[in-house]
């Protein structure tokens, strides 16, 4: 499994970071015509089956839904490591392509008290090549003397020379089983300390996917 990371510090004032919008790559970069999702389901702690209803849209281009249960917390009711798994099927992809995925947004209500810290971690395979793996890591944290409470977008981005390349799709059309688990997980030296991440007062958990493609 390959890892990458990045920290961020947010001091309690400072404004949230802009959303960048999901664009499909130009012509010359991608296929004249994207693939089609067969089916998509979720699985994980953070996703129950039996949990309010996930939104999802935008299509293969601009990917996106809701987790409406997706809560973590430190010091509070919630486990301290939650996760969702997304499994999409994939077919009706054009021949001599791979897709991999790019970037993943996140955006989520966060407080963090001084001394607790959250961690993000994107892992993305192909259920045709389980053991090929990445995993990104993104960290949160307030500075020691103030608490952090606001909406944040976190940003994972994946590079092409390290990505997660589908099979090479052929005359079928078949692309694959792709599989991204979106984790959040608190640690603390402070044991009296309170952390949380889920949906805000009017806001819901939400992630949005980007692609890269390649010829093959």
């Amino acid at each position: 499994m390959r890892i990458f990371a990045l920290t961020l510090l947010f001091a309690g004032c400072s404004a949230a970071a802009p959303q960048k919008l999901i664009t499909l790559p130009n012509a010359s970069e991608a296929p004249f015509s994207p693939p089609t999702i067969l089916s998509v389901s979720f699985s994980g702690n953070g996703c129950p089956q039996d949990g309010g209803k996930r939104q999802v849209w935008g299509g293969f281009e601009h990917f996106a839904f809701t987790l409406p249960d997706f809560a973590a917390s430190y010091g509070g009711s919630k486990p301290k490591s939650v996760n969702c798994q997304v499994h999409m099927n994939l077919a009706g992809g054009e021949v001599g392509w791979q897709v991999a995925l790019k970037d993943v947004w996140t955006k989520g209500h966060v407080e963090l008290e001084p001394d607790v810290r959250l961690s993000q971690y994107i892992t993305t395979y192909y259920s045709q090549d389980a053991a090929n793996t990445i995993s990104t890591l993104q960290t949160l944290s307030s500075p020691s003397n103030s608490s952090l409470s606001r909406e944040v977008t976190l940003h994972a981005g994946i590079p092409s020379e390290s990505a997660v390349w589908s099979p090479c799709t052929g005359r079928n059309g078949v692309v694959g089983i792709l599989n991204v688990n979106f984790r959040i997980a608190f640690t603390s030296t402070n044991g009296a300390s309170y952390g949380y991440y889920g949906g805000g007062k009017n806001s819901t958990v939400t992630e949005r996917w980007a692609w890269q493609w390649r010829r093959c």
